[in-house]
């Protein structure tokens, strides 16, 4: 304990503050209000939590915004210390950037209309998939093509794109981890025009981790162990259904 508390203080010398990459755009998850530039949701708390366990104070934490294909990156540019932004950890991905352990694991679903005839994965064939561009998603729906004869895929630079891209008109079904989906649609202006459906039994598990830097081995210690108790107190359970309640009583336009 007091040799992890040395290093927390070290580091906090040295650097000051904490840069995390957060989403902007998915409410409950990582968003910044247009009109108060507030960033909230799970993942904001999340890197909130941990700044506080290392630097004292959440004040500390500053927030840039990611993209699903700019976030590596920007970690390996310096732009952020850590990314906390739904990013699944995966051998290729670990090649280029540290994992902490995971902090939420999940499985790949779909968002349809309510009244959409897709009630599965093989009800793809011949439909618009909207996916992210950057995302394991992305990748698993390329992969999955020749399996479903006639889907074309829909790519957005962000995540609330997905939904954007069903709402007018342009995709049947997108395609994105269970959490992510559930968000979106708890954030939407009618939650009840939308399903989500669970095709987890196709596709490996989603682990999420926070990322630092290839070789940034104090910071990711730090975070492990600021993981470690949140984890063990329940607090990581409690800070996302607590954005999950949020949403649920979020005014909409």
């Amino acid at each position: 304990m007091l040799e992890a508390m040395r290093g927390a203080m070290d580091w906090g010398r040295a650097n000051g503050r904490l840069i995390a990459g957060v989403s902007f755009d998915i409410p409950g998850m990582g968003y910044r209000d247009p009109g108060t530039g507030a960033v909230t949701g799970f993942e904001a708390d999340l890197a909130r939590a941990v700044g506080e366990a290392i630097l004292g104070s959440a004040e500390r934490v500053e927030f840039v915004q990611v993209t699903d294909t700019g976030r590596i990156r920007d970690l390996q540019e310096g732009r952020v210390d850590v990314v906390a932004s739904q990013l699944t950890i995966t051998p290729d991905r670990a090649e280029l950037v540290d994992f902490s352990t995971p902090y939420c694991v999940t499985r790949e679903g779909l968002l349809v209309p309510r009244d959409s005839s897709i009630g599965g994965f093989e009800d793809l064939k011949g439909k618009r998939i909207a996916v992210t561009d950057g995302s394991v998603s992305l990748r698993r729906m390329r992969a999955a093509l020749p399996s479903l004869p006639g889907a074309t895929h829909v790519v957005t630079p962000l995540s609330a794109g997905n939904l954007a891209a069903i709402e007018r008109g342009e995709a049947d079904a997108a395609s994105n981890d269970m959490i992510n989906l559930t968000m979106l649609r708890a954030g939407s202006a009618d939650p009840e025009r939308y399903s989500i459906i669970d095709i987890g039994d196709r596709f490996d598990p989603k682990p999420f981790g926070m990322a630092v830097r290839k070789g940034d081995r104090t910071l990711l210690g730090l975070i492990d162990q600021a993981l470690a108790r949140l984890k063990a107190g329940g607090e990581l359970d409690r800070m996302l259904e607590a954005a999950l309640a949020r949403l649920a009583h979020r005014p909409t336009a």
